[in-house]
């Protein structure tokens, strides 16, 4: 049956801002969008009025760890990525509690996402499974770690599509990167990979000493390893790895070459500001990525590194930080379109217009003032 949403505003993401906005869906199916003066007249099925609303596409949460929702809060905030991962070590990663997945999944859909990208390392089929049964689009990251080639990923499915990912440049040696790299692209799938997260990472990468890369060697990772002596971001790139089929997760070790690297290529960058946040109190610099015109989006990572899951909770920490202007549809873009476009699912959502996805949600009335304030240093911030 048809249905016509009605609201004060409507952020299509394909234009500007439509005032006293109107669109009409199948419930599968946007059928068309446009002012109520234009689409109400004539209209007959059932009219849902939101209001003095902003109605916008599903969000999208651009980066999670799903098997490790068991983990929320059990690990411990402000310690350093060291100290972080040297506790989460302890704890049983790879035994996720099913029940808690899904219960987090449903909170993801009441707060109006529509996509879901999850990244699992011994649970991929397990998660995808569970993905599928919520009704929910995603796309399901099989990590590689290690020096085992990557599998063939699996490709589409009904709501999604399934593909690979490398953990990063210490964890995953190069020659498995590159073949997943490949792997993904031959199949036009999206690839990620944890990019520039934490200065150990940056010391691994660039040489000298790092009590890290000997926490590694102990764990049997990186016993041959040669630091090539150049930042992340730039061996990525030497690596083959960066591009408008890349989303790079985290970036918050950059210097302004690894920006130019990253623009340059086309690369995505999918921001997890409370995740970072919480492990070493550091963040991207978001200000410098947005002028260099990279697509940003927002991941909440795992449990193990933040509260929730939710990615609007990302738009209001980084707002409220945030130094320089950031409206509405800056903000939004990180949560929409630009995601989908990173992860390959602009077919179907990350506008509203007619033929996509019959997925929605509301900008909540807070973030709205966030947009509008002035933003510059705040105290405390």
């Amino acid at each position: 049956m048809r249905e016509m949403i009605r609201a004060a505003r409507a952020a299509t993401m394909t234009g500007p801002v439509l005032e006293d906005a109107a669109l009409i869906h199948d419930g599968e199916t946007v059928l068309a969008v446009g002012p109520f003066s234009d689409l109400g007249p004539g209209f007959e099925g059932p009219v849902r009025d939101l209001g003095d609303a902003t109605l916008a596409p599903a969000v999208v949460n651009a980066h999670t760890h799903l098997e490790l929702s068991h983990l929320g809060g059990k690990t411990r905030e402000g310690e350093g990525f060291l100290g972080w991962v040297e506790h989460l070590l302890s704890l049983p990663l790879y035994e996720p509690d099913e029940a808690r997945v899904r219960e987090e999944l449903a909170g993801l859909k009441a707060w109006g996402v529509g996509l879901v990208a999850d990244i699992s390392t011994r649970n991929a089929a397990r998660m995808a499974g569970i993905l599928e049964d919520s009704g929910l689009f995603f796309v399901s990251f099989l990590e590689t770690i290690g020096d085992g080639a990557p599998p063939s990923p699996a490709g589409a499915g009904p709501r999604g599509l399934r593909s690979l990912a490398g953990h990063s440049l210490y964890t995953t040696d190069e020659p498995v990167l590159r073949a997943a790299k490949a792997a993904t692209e031959a199949r036009n799938l999206p690839f990620s990979l944890h990019l520039a997260e934490h200065a150990e990472e940056e010391a691994v990468v660039r040489g000298g000493d790092s009590v890290f890369l000997s926490l590694l060697r102990q764990r049997g990772r990186l016993r041959n390893y040669v630091s090539p002596g150049v930042s992340p971001v730039a061996r990525a790139a030497a690596l083959g790895l960066l591009g408008p089929g890349t989303l790079a997760v985290h970036c918050v070790r950059l210097d302004d070459e690894d920006i130019r690297l990253l623009a340059d290529s086309g690369t995505f960058v999918c921001l997890c500001p409370r995740s970072n946040a919480f492990i070493t109190g550091g963040r991207a610099p978001w200000e410098r990525l947005l002028a260099a015109g990279i697509p940003l989006c927002l991941g909440t990572d795992s449990l193990a590194s933040n509260r929730d899951l939710n990615p609007w909770n990302e738009a209001r920490y980084l707002l409220a930080r945030f130094q320089g202007e950031l409206g509405l549809e800056d903000v939004l873009a990180m949560l929409t379109v630009h995601p989908a476009r990173a992860l390959k699912m602009d077919h179907l959502l990350g506008t509203l217009e007619p033929g996509k996805a019959a997925r929605f949600s509301v900008v909540p009335g807070d973030i709205e003032a966030l947009t509008r304030r002035p933003h510059g240093p705040r105290k405390g911030a």
